[in-house]
């Protein structure tokens, strides 16, 4: 079964969420045509989710190996977190929580409801 480590709930004021290496700089990219850059996909996932004005965000982050029940997989891949901190945060960064890892690839699992534009999303890590 998996362990609840942390819960995050926010109003997206961007209708994006990041998880990423704790390590990396706090700031979002915009390209030439006014829209989010590309992440690095080797330190972090960028997630599309309901806007601020559509309601709050629930994030939990949650340890273990059990995929959830009624959620759809949206990323399932390895991040490389440097010093083995992974941060689940908004564009702003004012909403966040930081979760301790092992330094260097780690498995994370990002889960949603399926539409367009979830309000609730697990972050699932690997055993610690």
């Amino acid at each position: 079964m998996n362990e609840k480590l942390a819960a995050l709930q926010f109003a997206a004021s961007n209708g994006v969420v990041f998880v990423e290496d704790a390590d990396r700089p706090l700031s979002v990219e915009i390209n030439l045509s006014g829209e989010l850059a590309e992440p690095d996909p080797t330190r972090s996932v960028t997630i599309g989710v309901a806007h601020a004005m559509d309601g709050l965000v629930l994030i939990e982050v949650q340890e273990g190996e059990k995929e959830p029940d009624g959620l759809s997989n949206f990323f399932d891949g390895y991040l490389t977190l440097e010093h083995g901190r992974l941060r689940v945060r908004d564009v702003t960064g004012g909403n966040s929580v930081t979760i301790g890892l092992s330094p260097g690839p780690s498995r994370i699992r990002v889960y949603s409801e399926v539409v367009e534009a979830p309000e609730f999303l697990i972050v699932l890590v690997p055993p610690l």
